[in-house]
């Protein structure tokens, strides 16, 4: 199975940033001193060296690496124009770095690398994120990650001590707990395996369930009004709902402080990334589908 289009189109477009970014970011520190410009050379090398890397290496772990990454060449290019507009390379530079972040974080691509840590017989695909995290904890969880580590960095490189140390050490901890919590989103599956389908998130669940495939009567669209068992978090998109011919137990993720219990369902709905592909899959294995 060749790679999505998606996926090469973010391989190019990140190769192709030092002829499309770097000469915009040299422009814009002109004026800075020797030590802050060849410490951003270096930032910029060292980040697209990485993300080349893992953009060849599709994995769930990759994915969460891809997304820090390749969003910094935007926002580097962002403030690189601000500074020294130049129309044919900043702007450019700009637009093709945004195209590279739209597509690196598109559902094909997820599914992807998603899918990349798969073994045997079993095809997994990707759950959409809750709606609460995309309006603002995620956006904030990037900056964390990204912003404090690379500009104490900078005011090393210049030599402000009093701002860079703090700022390296604040760094070092957010870039951690962002790329753990970008990690853990990426983790999140609904699993296609020769016994039927499994269901891990562990933002829904206490621990995967097993949905076997005699158990299975339907899969698709969730009906209005449905009184299946609520495993989307909340995320966007296009509802699916897998009905079962006899009730199975399940332990729903327990909140802070509180005491996960199991309960019996015999129905579920999650939010997967491409429904119609999870879909067009399980016709594909067999799995009863209706999709009206």
């Amino acid at each position: 199975m060749s790679a999505p289009l998606f996926l090469w189109a973010v391989r190019i477009l990140v190769v192709a940033l030092p002829f499309t970014l770097l000469e915009a970011l040299l422009a814009a520190t002109t004026g800075a001193p020797d030590p802050v410009r060849i410490t951003i050379q270096v930032v910029f090398w060292c980040c697209w060296a990485a993300a080349v890397a893992v953009s060849l290496l599709p994995l769930p772990s990759t994915l969460s690496a891809l997304r820090l990454l390749v969003p910094i060449a935007p926002a580097a290019g962002l403030v690189a124009a601000l500074i020294e507009a130049r129309p044919t390379a900043g702007w450019v530079g700009l637009a093709l770095a945004v195209v590279a972040t739209v597509l690196a974080f598109s559902a094909m691509v997820g599914d992807w690398f998603v899918d990349g840590a798969s073994y045997g017989d079993e095809r997994r695909f990707a759950l959409r994120p809750p709606v609460v995290l995309l309006l603002g904890p995620l956006p904030l969880a990037w900056v964390l990650t990204v912003g404090p580590l690379i500009s104490g960095v900078l005011l090393f490189a210049d030599e402000n001590w009093y701002l860079g140390v703090p700022l390296v050490l604040f760094g070092i901890a957010t870039a951690w707990w962002g790329s753990f919590a970008m990690w853990r989103l990426a983790r999140r599956w609904l699993v296609f395996v020769p016994a039927g389908i499994t269901l891990v998130d562990d933002m829904a669940l206490a621990e995967p369930v097993l949905f076997t495939r005699p158990v299975i009567r339907r899969m698709g669209p969730a009906h209005v009004g449905t009184e299946a068992t609520d495993l989307t978090v909340g995320a966007p998109g296009l509802v699916v709902e897998l009905d079962l011919a006899e009730t199975v137990e399940l332990t729903p993720a327990a909140g802070r402080g509180q005491v996960a219990e199991s309960i019996s369902t015999s129905a579920v709905l999650v939010v997967p990334s491409r429904p119609a592909a999870v879909l067009d899959h399980a016709q594909r294995c067999e799995v009863p589908v209706v999709r009206n």
